[in-house]
């Protein structure tokens, strides 16, 4: 990165200005300029005018408080959408449909009975006879719901 110092002349530059230059640059002094004072009142006041409707503009324009409750109904809404958007979609599913695949089946059964081989402990929630104990029985109640023909169907 280069260290030396911006917009200083190096030990090799010329700091003259050529004489043609010189002499151009003098005959360029400017010229005094006459302001009437009628012009120069006229400009003011015009300005003046100018500056008097942009100022009362500003005060019909529309009154900060009149925003907050824009402000606080969008929040709410946004809150709203957020606490809706947000929460997980679960389907209701029937409490014997234990593989979640929106049918009872004979398959919610087998999955039952390989789970009462496990010897691991079930939740109370599939006790479908409702006798305190989640056995056998409950997975027989499955199949039989998976089996069942509906009256009037297709046979």
């Amino acid at each position: 990165m280069d260290t030396k110092p911006l917009n200083q002349p190096e030990a090799n530059d010329e700091t003259e200005a050529s004489p043609k230059l010189v002499a151009a640059l003098k005959r360029l002094t400017p010229q005094p300029l006459f302001v009437p004072p009628s012009v120069d009142a006229s400009v003011l006041k015009a300005a003046r005018q100018h500056l008097a409707r942009r100022e009362s503009r500003r005060g019909r324009g529309l009154n900060p408080w009149l925003l907050w409750p824009a402000f606080a109904s969008a929040c709410v809404v946004l809150a709203l959408l957020a606490h809706t958007l947000t929460k997980p979609i679960r389907p209701d599913f029937a409490r014997e449909d234990l593989n979640r695949d929106g049918r009872v089946d004979i398959l919610d059964a087998f999955h039952l009975a390989r789970e009462l081989q496990t010897n691991t402990p079930l939740p109370a929630t599939l006790d479908l006879n409702g006798d305190g104990v989640v056995d056998r029985r409950d997975a027989e109640i499955i199949a039989a719901l998976a089996v069942k023909l509906e009256k009037g169907g297709p046979s």
